[in-house]
C-alpha cells in the first residue's frame, strides 16, 4: 500500500540563520530555464576622482552581495508574494 500523500508546508526557521545581506540594486536575467536575481550594494562616487571616472565612463561600480537563481516555475508566485506584501 502505498504512503498517503500529504502536503508539505515550508516554514521560516529563525533560529537557523546567515548574516543579513543589504542591496539597494538588483538586476533581473532569465533564460528559458531559470530567472537570475543579482542583487548590488550601490555607493555613490566617494571623491571627485571617483565622480569625474564615472562622468567620464558611464559607468558605477556596484560590489554584488547576493547572486539568486529560482527556476521560472516559482517566478509567478514570487511576484504575487511580493505584490502581496507591498499592498500590505
Amino acid at each position: 500500500m502505498a504512503a498517503e500523500e500529504r502536503p508539505v508546508q515550508i516554514i521560516a526557521d529563525h533560529t537557523q540563520t546567515s548574516s543579513r545581506v543589504y542591496a539597494n540594486y538588483v538586476q533581473v536575467s532569465s533564460s528559458p530555464i531559470d530567472t537570475t536575481l543579482t542583487f548590488c550594494e550601490v555607493i555613490g562616487p566617494q571623491s571627485e576622482e571617483e565622480a569625474l571616472k564615472m562622468q567620464k565612463t558611464g559607468c558605477l561600480p556596484a560590489p554584488v552581495k547576493a547572486v539568486l537563481v529560482i527556476p521560472n516555475q516559482i517566478v509567478d508566485g514570487l511576484i504575487q508574494a511580493l505584490q502581496a506584501q507591498r499592498d500590505k
